[in-house]
């Protein structure tokens, strides 16, 4: 098992690799599950909002966007230059910080939202996060997540070709145990969506080469029987996306 230290070290590494390749994802960029994370947050205007995990900063941006005073933490440096040179881009402004989720560096009922977006499963631990976002949010305030999912009969497959593609991903929750996380932390469920988008099985990969020996690994390992009943149909990669927003009472 990887120490704090050592998964930390993994996920620099992945993505100040692969920081080019989320600066300019269309997906991340755009992608559905953004916009239903901020409409079902249904944030008041100028709500103060920590985008957590923020990658090369799509969520936060657009969170800026729409007027909300942001700030957007991620650990990989490399990630966060590309989310600087976007704000600037666009003109807005965003408070960056590099830190980790597991321990949040602002005081208890800081602000009114906290999102993370295709990230949580590179979390050690969930519930440490859960925890310390429930800490720095304001009563009344909102938790909202946007992660990849899968069936409870589905996770351990696909958890198995994940950490093959992604040796930082640690573990995919299931929609049961997402909301068993939020209830035990405090929370009230307010919207959960989980939905499936088909995918070739090469742009599911992307950005590592399917001919990387990475890739060739998860390729040979997505065919196999157990796993590809569970997450291929007619060729196409099933991706299930989950999206759950809560409130801190």
């Amino acid at each position: 098992m990887e120490t704090g230290d050592s998964h930390q070290d993994s996920v620099q590494k992945y993505f100040t690799k692969y920081h080019g390749a989320y600066r300019t994802s269309s997906s991340h960029a755009t992608g559905e599950d953004l916009h239903i994370l901020i409409d079902s947050l249904s944030l008041p205007p100028r709500s103060k909002v920590l985008d957590t995990a923020c990658g090369t900063g799509h969520t936060a941006v657009a969170l800026a966007a729409l007027g909300h005073d942001v700030v957007g933490m991620d650990l990989t440096d490399a990630m966060l230059q590309d989310a600087r040179e976007l704000a600037r881009n666009r003109h807005l402004t965003v408070e960056w910080v590099q830190g980790d989720v597991h321990n949040l560096p602002w005081p208890s009922d800081t602000f009114q939202a906290v999102t993370c977006r295709r990230a949580a499963h590179h979390f050690t631990s969930p519930a440490q996060f859960v925890r310390e976002s429930f800490r720095v949010l304001k009563h009344g305030g909102k938790i909202g997540i946007a992660d990849m999912t899968a069936p409870t009969e589905a996770i351990d497959a696909l958890n198995t070709v994940e950490r093959l593609r992604d040796p930082s991903h640690q573990r995919t929750m299931s929609a049961n145990e997402w909301t068993s996380l939020m209830v035990a932390g405090g929370y009230d469920i307010e919207y959960l969506q989980v939905w499936t988008e088909c995918l070739d099985p090469h742009d599911w990969l992307y950005p590592v080469s399917w001919d990387s020996i990475e890739g060739r690994a998860v390729m040979k390992n997505l065919y196999a029987e157990t796993i590809s009943q569970k997450l291929l149909y007619e060729g196409h990669f099933v991706k299930y996306r989950i999206v759950l927003v809560a409130n801190k009472p």
